[in-house]
């Protein structure tokens, strides 16, 4: 079934989609000289297309520079795109939001929501905890006075937090009691979607479970989704529904969770599992340590991304593959590899 921005508002199985990013693009231009003359184009993202199924997780992960973070920015307008769209379910029908003004701007943005990597700078250390939650119901006229405060109490209380702390300064926090600030004021507008932008890579390996485990608990209360962006696949595996795979702008792999743990159909996919470590006393599995460089996205290349670094390259590789779905596989799995088909990948 499409609506009339030509979004599927369903799938198969009755999953309903939230998000929907299509042909997303975004390009940094080279400049040299006085003038500034461009003589190139860094393609951070280059035409990533997904969806988002209300009440998932979906992790996006890949190495740094792979371009998750400009995606994750692109969808809230945080930066313009240069090409491509991002359609959100509101109210039943689908909204572009690359194409809304300011004004309407401001009306989606409460229902897509940021975590942000780093609660150390992500927070005003001038305002008390009452008012960096409270900020987003002022601003945008949902409660004020008594009632704010009360508003405040709740969140707080929500996220693990005592209400009688909102009175103190961000530095008299921990950093995974800071992150929970900030995940408060995500939660503040009563969002659909939250976009987490590395939300734990900051913090303690034992505070970091306590965070995804509030995240889990949040979502199945408030009914949540979640597009969830980390490089650690530990961190995916345990909080995500499915997973994406991003390298070099471009989109590698995506499939369920499970099945992209179990079953890799894209060399990058494999050789990223292969660093993941196995918590098995008897688990001697070998690193794969990848040859060559990451290519250059500023310069025209064509073809597989991938092929100067992968081991099982081929002249075919020459030509672009498609992110297609792979055949006989147990779930919605799509890789951009021409022999997905026929390779057979290690898995965790």
């Amino acid at each position: 079934m499409s609506n009339g921005n030509g979004a599927d508002d369903k799938v198969g199985d009755g999953r309903k989609v939230l998000l929907e990013v299509r042909g997303l693009k975004k390009y940094f231009p080279v400049q040299q000289g006085f003038l500034k003359k461009v003589v190139g184009q860094v393609k951070a993202v280059d035409d990533v297309s997904f969806s988002i199924y209300e009440g998932e997780t979906l992790g996006l992960v890949g190495e740094s520079g792979s371009g998750k973070s400009t995606v994750a920015k692109m969808i809230l307008r945080a930066i313009e795109p240069t090409e491509g769209e991002v359609l959100f379910k509101e109210n039943g029908d689908f909204t572009n939001v690359v194409e809304l003004k300011k004004t309407d701007l401001k009306r989606v943005r409460r229902n897509i929501q940021m975590i942000f990597q780093d609660p150390h700078s992500s927070l005003n250390p001038r305002q008390r905890v009452r008012d960096i939650i409270g900020e987003p119901l002022l601003v945008n006229g949902v409660a004020k006075g008594k009632e704010l405060e009360k508003r405040v109490a709740e969140l707080m209380d929500a996220v693990g937090l005592r209400s009688e702390y909102m009175i103190r300064y961000p530095h008299a926090f921990s950093g995974g009691q800071r992150q929970r600030i900030g995940i408060a004021r995500a939660l503040a507008l009563n969002p659909k979607l939250i976009v987490c932008d590395e939300p734990v890579s900051a913090l303690d390996v034992s505070i970091q479970a306590q965070i995804l485990n509030l995240l889990n608990d949040l979502q199945e209360e408030f009914g949540l989704t979640y597009l969830f962006i980390a490089h650690d696949l530990g961190v995916v595996q345990h909080i995500s529904d499915r997973v994406a795979v991003m390298y070099a702008g471009k989109l590698a792999e995506v499939a369920p969770a499970r099945q992209l743990f179990k079953g890799p159909r894209h060399p990058y996919t494999e050789a990223l599992l292969s660093t993941s470590p196995r918590p098995h006393p008897k688990y001697r599995g070998a690193m794969q340590v990848l040859s060559g460089e990451v290519p250059d996205i500023s310069k025209e290349m064509g073809g597989c991304y991938f092929r100067y670094r992968c081991p099982y390259a081929q002249e075919l590789c020459e030509k672009t593959p498609p992110l297609k779905p792979v055949k006989d596989s147990e779930g919605e799995q799509r890789s951009a590899c021409h022999f997905a088909d026929d390779l057979s990948l290690v898995g965790v």
